[in-house]
């Protein structure tokens, strides 16, 4: 068991970290790119993001969870290459048709910034969706703690190269139209994302290589059989994601740079804070669920609850974090022109509402695993098909006519219907984690007492003040559930 906490806990913490410097990119790139740029690097970045997550097909955790079940060595290895077959198969029909579509759409075609380098955008999500079922085998040998280096040391370059960029190669350089230097400065920019790429995989593939030998199995019936016997399973998982990736390439059509809609991406900045985020449920689930699927049901259900405690209680200290301090982060971030006014709303006032769609978004998560343990993920198919029709239909007559309004709404409320209704599909299955009230109702309490303390305390206005006392404040919310927390973890 310890093994398997580990495991978890390196994994998290690589994310974590990941994270935080993740928040340092978009610090680099906002007061460099400005607004206008910034939406054309988001959108080439987000375009193909939504196109990934189709061509991903939850093709991870079926290898994961099938490979694991096998015990002879040279069954699992002739198994992972087929899956390594299928991830690169998936990858080339679907992203060769983004591509094709990309030219399509007139917000794109006739802006030279993201044209122009669509091709670099497509690249470096294909290779990252490959290089992303190259570290199954170091999961299989409880190997994350490499992952995570390879995370952080692809971080590291990236705001290297950033850093170079921005204050030594081209200081400064006006965005508003295409130039040479404004163009190039731009692809450099992006390029840097897939140096980061490109970082990770060699570090993962030197350790990867002592465990496995690349081969690709090239079996076009595996295909066919899997894509027969999961498709349900993985649209559910697209579009589990759906409609995160396309309110951003809603926005990008709709308001286009080329049009100098630059305050959509003011907006967008606090949706990119929440996104960064939502890689930790899965980054815990992946390091749990080769074991998780060898328990019976009871033991199953008792681990899912507490999985699912420590998941709400991240999304609290996160809720936490982005409501008192939601000024305070955009000014670090980002830069003062991202903050609102009295005549402007801007993403600070964004984001204490996305930080209750994140919450929510964790809990989904969480079910969407859960069905998965039990083999019920088929179950998700109609849940996932219902609700993004609706958000797709409301979105496109509400962000047209109420903008930021229509768009948080929406989000919002359609959320808490989605939670509602695969909380009710699990209880109807009889796979609800069995519940122990008493570590939800000590998180809640931890929250509400931070809540207070916030309400009678003042944030400090200096930016150096702030980064010391929100250490201090989140340091000592980790401390006041420490024991709740180790208590969990070891019992997932």
């Amino acid at each position: 068991m310890s093994l398997v906490v580990r495991d978890a806990f390196w994994q998290i913490a690589g994310r974590v970290v990941s994270a935080l410097m993740g928040f340092l990119v978009v610090k680099l790139i906002t007061p460099y790119l400005w607004p206008l740029r910034y939406g054309d690097y988001s959108t080439i970045l987000k375009y193909f993001a939504i196109w990934s997550a189709l061509a991903d097909f939850w093709i991870y955790v079926l290898a994961l969870n099938s490979i694991w079940k096998l015990d002879n060595i040279n069954e699992k290895l002739k198994l992972y290459h087929k899956f390594l077959w299928f991830r690169f198969f998936m990858v080339i029909v679907i992203y060769l048709l983004a591509f094709c579509i990309a030219f399509f759409i007139p917000a794109y075609v006739h802006n030279p910034f993201i044209i122009n380098w669509l091709v670099l955008g497509m690249i470096f999500s294909a290779t990252f969706m490959l290089a992303g079922i190259v570290q199954l085998p170091l999961q299989l040998n409880w190997k994350m703690k490499t992952v995570s280096q390879a995370l952080i040391l692809a971080r590291v370059v990236q705001v290297s190269s950033l850093l170079l960029i921005i204050f030594v190669f081209f200081p400064h350089v006006n965005f508003n139209n295409p130039s040479f230097s404004s163009i190039t400065a731009f692809l450099l920019i992006l390029s840097t994302v897939f140096l980061s790429w490109l970082t990770q995989y060699i570090y993962v593939h030197r350790k990867w290589s002592k465990h496995m030998k690349f081969k690709i199995d090239f079996d076009f019936w595996f295909i066919k059989e899997n894509l027969k016997k999961n498709w349900r399973y993985g649209v559910s998982y697209y579009l589990s994601s759906f409609h995160t990736l396309i309110v951003l390439i809603f926005l990008s059509v709709i308001f286009p740079t080329a049009k100098w809609f630059d305050y959509v991406w003011i907006w967008a900045l606090a949706l990119a804070l929440a996104e960064i985020l939502l890689i930790v449920p899965s980054a815990l689930w992946n390091s749990i669920i080769h074991k998780i699927s060898s328990y019976k049901k009871d033991e199953k259900q008792k681990s899912l609850w507490y999985f699912l405690t420590f998941i709400i209680w991240f999304g609290l200290l996160m809720l936490f974090n982005f409501i008192i301090f939601k000024s305070n982060i955009i000014s670090l971030i980002a830069w003062n022109h991202y903050l609102s006014t009295t005549s402007k709303i801007w993403s600070d006032y964004i984001l204490p509402f996305l930080a209750f769609v994140l919450f929510l978004s964790f809990i989904k998560q969480t079910f969407n695993y859960i069905l998965v343990s039990f083999d019920k993920q088929n179950k998700l198919f109609s849940i996932n098909v219902f609700w993004v029709i609706i958000w797709v239909i409301l979105w496109l007559i509400l962000i047209p006519k109420y903008n930021i309004n229509g768009w948080i709404i929406t989000q919002i409320v359609l959320e808490f219907c989605f939670v509602s209704w695969i909380l009710f599909v699990a209880r109807k299955n009889g796979i609800l984690p069995k519940v122990e009230w008493k570590y939800v109702f000590y998180s809640f309490i931890i929250f509400m007492f931070f809540m207070i303390w916030w309400y009678f305390i003042d944030t400090p206005n200096s930016k150096i003040l702030f980064v010391i006392y929100a250490f201090f404040v989140n340091m000592l919310y980790i401390w006041v559930s420490y024991k709740l927390i180790m208590t969990v973890m070891k019992n997932i």
